[in-house]
């Protein structure tokens, strides 16, 4: 994708280059800080008006500018939302908006080999200007602030469905199909779980873990039933059981469940050789290899996070020894994973040799 350095792409950069300040100043101890905040957060979403002007107007609309606008915005509006958390707007509201953009981003940019820019919408634009909106009436402490946020979620919501319906229209059923849907809903739910991990609300953790264990099995199921197996699903799946193992086990280790630093250590090794071999076999094959070892060892390390999290609800201490016992079943199924992986790998260049 070609860059060209014109003044809405200029426009575009310095917005970006911008939001520092802006969280700089809603985090500092000055005088009317939410005002002038307020104030720069208005600057900026007008310069996204601009630059789209002026790139009409002098015809100088490019790929990178479709792209990387729309990518300002959702950096602008995200660093807002994180930032007033508890002033004003609520977790489950940055929860929905923040996944929704960076997943449609993480689309995006999935797309760009194949040189598919999908525009932005009229829903889509609609959207940016509520959150806009909505994010200033939060600094500004207007009274209809709330109603406006709950509007800029629904619009958010819509506006992404959509997108995914226009991806769908040129791609078909490569990108956006159900078992893909069933395993970004699994990805998604890392948010809530680690929300309510740490509001120390275990038992809404272990049905939330419970789900994500289950529909893991699911979108296999219905990606073999339904034909719509594909190397992205495939990859995907395995990136968001990772994400979740890891996410869990850094939940386990900063809340003191797990005491054992080294054990932590040793279960994280082998993931990350494995990744990285699954790379090198993807990149050579553009197929991304799945061992039954690998499975196996999932499900066990799914099943040991279920069990201590049963523990820690129903405060059974007699699981303490089926714990340990776990652990030992979860190294050796990892070391066997990785070492699986990596001569995979190296079978590939002796062949290729």
């Amino acid at each position: 994708m070609q860059f060209k350095f014109n003044v809405p792409n200029k426009i575009t950069i310095i917005r970006v280059a911008l939001i520092p300040l802006f969280a700089v100043v809603l985090l500092a101890n000055i005088p009317y800080r939410n005002w002038l905040a307020a104030v720069i957060f208005g600057m900026l979403s007008i310069s996204d008006i601009l630059d789209g002007y002026f790139a009409r107007k002098k015809k100088q609309v490019t790929e990178f500018g479709k792209l990387i606008d729309p990518i300002a915005d959702k950096l602008l509006i995200s660093t807002a939302l994180v930032f007033l958390i508890g002033k004003g707007v609520e977790f489950w509201m940055v929860a929905v908006i923040i996944s929704r953009e960076a997943i449609l981003t993480a689309i995006r940019i999935y797309l760009l080999p194949a040189r598919l820019v999908v525009p932005a919408s009229n829903l889509g634009k609609l959207k940016t200007v509520v959150q806009s909106l909505a994010i200033i009436s939060v600094l500004l402490g207007f009274s209809i602030s709330w109603h406006v946020m709950v509007a800029a979620v629904i619009l958010t919501i819509l506006s992404g469905i959509e997108y995914l319906f226009e991806i769908r229209k040129l791609t078909g059923n490569k990108v956006v199909n159900l078992p893909n849907l069933i395993t970004l809903t699994r990805f998604l739910l890392i948010i809530p779980f680690v929300y309510y991990f740490i509001q120390q609300r275990i038992d809404v953790s272990l049905i939330i873990l419970a789900v994500i264990t289950l529909s893991d099995k699911l979108d296999g199921i219905s990606a073999r039933i339904m034909n719509q197996m594909t190397e992205l699903g495939s990859g995907f799946d395995s990136f968001t059981d990772w994400a979740v193992i890891i996410t869990t086990l850094m939940l386990f280790l900063v809340q003191g469940y797990i005491k054992n630093v080294f054990l932590v250590v040793l279960l994280l090794v082998p993931p990350i050789i494995s990744g990285a071999m699954k790379m090198i076999y993807a990149k050579r094959l553009k197929k991304v290899p799945v061992t039954f070892i690998a499975k196996i060892s999932v499900a066990m390390i799914y099943v040991t996070f279920i069990v201590i999290l049963v523990k820690l609800t129903y405060n059974v201490n007699i699981l303490n020894q089926l714990i340990n016992y776990l652990y030992i079943a979860i190294l050796v199924l990892v070391y066997l994973t990785m070492f699986g992986y990596i001569f995979k790998a190296m079978s590939l260049k002796k062949n290729s040799a």
